[in-house]
């Protein structure tokens, strides 16, 4: 595949992710603002800016301030500017996807141009985590099974990964000196979509130790990273046969990272989990962008500009 059809369409996966991702901490964080018998101050709305990957922004001591960088802030990652990243990587590839699935990305992107966080936050940002979930049913249900289809799905899990691990660490260090606060922990589970299944797998109470190895390291739910390390993995398998790729084995390294750690240990010390864990991300970037993308990379930040910036020139 060109690299430029390969860039734009790990780009469209990875952008669908971060606009989802930054849709849903926000939604969370705004609830549990409201649950709160306090008025959450400066230090609440700062931590989920940096959960959001921004840079420090100075002191935003309100809800408003915070929905209005997190919606549509042009310094830092946002719910507009990852949207519109995705649509200009569509528009780059949009022979290659099915027409729904194009026209569901644009027509997003055209409602979010709409100034309506305002008046109906909540209906706002499901809007955005609902179209992404259209967007993955048209991806695996009307689209071929093919190295397109794979690219995608690339972009998207180590999007995934990267999110899920970020959030758990810096929650764990957050909550290190109040580790019995279920209804933060909870909101970490709801974060990733995962407070019901949750649930379902345990009936004892929320605790810090379940909701990190659930998040971080179980083989079978979608919103967990170590699956989509898995799913990550499998996509490259089929995108490269070369069993002595370089990424096929920098995320064999990643597998086996999950596979091997242990919940208990890695609750007790996040920070050494997250170490160990960017030790192998960062190069598997690199030899991705080398091996499929060369000589443009899959930027791990949202391109400058609202449209998402330039698409690569085409290679061979």
């Amino acid at each position: 595949m060109l690299s430029r059809a390969a860039t734009s369409l790990a780009l469209l996966g990875r952008m669908l992710e971060r606009s989802y991702h930054l849709a849903r901490i926000l939604e969370v964080h705004v609830a549990l603002s409201l649950d709160r018998r306090d008025e959450p101050g400066a230090g609440f709305w700062n931590a989920l800016l940096e959960l959001a990957g921004w840079p420090p922004p100075g002191s935003v001591d309100r809800r408003e301030q915070a929905t209005e960088l997190v919606v549509a802030g042009s310094a830092g990652p946002s719910v507009r500017r990852s949207v519109a990243a995705a649509r200009t990587a569509a528009q780059a590839v949009r022979p290659s996807l099915p027409s729904e699935l194009y026209e569901a990305v644009n027509a997003l992107h055209w409602r979010l141009q709409e100034d309506g966080w305002d008046s109906d936050l909540h209906g706002y940002l499901m809007d955005v985590q609902m179209t992404v979930h259209l967007v993955d049913a048209l991806l695996e249900d009307a689209m071929s099974h093919d190295e397109a289809r794979d690219f995608v799905r690339l972009g998207k899990f180590l999007e995934r990964a990267d999110n899920v691990v970020a959030l758990v660490v810096r929650k764990s260090v957050e909550l290190a000196e109040a580790p019995e606060d279920a209804l933060e922990w909870t909101a970490v589970l709801k974060c990733c979509f995962s407070f019901e299944s949750y649930r379902a797998r345990y009936s004892a109470p929320v605790t810090p130790e379940q909701v990190v190895g659930f998040l971080l390291l179980d083989p079978d739910l979608p919103r967990s990273a170590r699956f989509a390390v898995n799913a990550a993995q499998e996509s490259v398998r089929r995108i490269d046969e070369r069993a002595g790729s370089r990424p096929r084995r920098l995320l064999a390294g990643l597998h086996n990272l999950f596979e091997n750690a242990d919940a208990a240990q890695v609750a007790r010390r996040p920070r050494e989990f997250e170490v160990d864990f960017r030790a192998l991300r960062q190069p598997l970037e690199e030899a991705l962008a080398a091996t499929y993308f060369r000589p443009s990379r899959v930027a791990s930040a949202v391109p400058a500009g609202e449209g998402g910036g330039r698409v690569p020139q085409q290679q061979q």
